[in-house]
């Protein structure tokens, strides 16, 4: 792998990650869905709904990694659409009413709010990581 395919690389397996953190709790809890819905309505918008925007980036990494799309203009987008995904995610994780995480009695589940703006965090990392692989910063 070429070092200038690391970063999209990273943005593709940070982007997927997010889409499965965001629906590990529909998977992994056994609640029922009003549960779910109030903890994915708090903010703007949930990582159920966020995670439109995380496959776009798949794409989008995948085009610059394979040369499909000029570099320069994914970095740009990947690292626009990145911080738009991490400060909405970061919103709905400080708006999630703290009862709701503990109504599954799934310790994990405590800490998945944080988890998921965290691997959000990584998706505008790697754009900013594939803009200085292409001496664009």
């Amino acid at each position: 792998m070429h070092a200038h395919q690391r970063p999209p690389t990273l943005g593709v397996v940070a982007a997927l990650t997010y889409v499965l953190a965001a629906l590990a709790p529909y998977v992994l809890l056994e609640v029922e869905t009003s549960v779910l819905e109030v903890y994915y309505a708090a903010g703007l918008a949930g990582p159920n709904l966020l995670s439109l925007f995380a496959l776009v980036a798949v794409v989008l990494f995948a085009a610059g990694r394979q040369t499909r799309t000029e570099p320069d203009l994914v970095a740009g987008v990947t690292l626009v659409l990145g911080l738009v995904l991490l400060a909405v995610t970061a919103l709905w994780a400080v708006s999630v009413p703290e009862s709701v995480v503990f109504e599954p009695g799934a310790d994990w589940f405590v800490y998945h709010r944080w988890l998921t703006t965290a691997i959000s965090a990584v998706i505008p990392a790697a754009a900013v990581w594939y803009a200085r692989t292409l001496d664009l910063v």
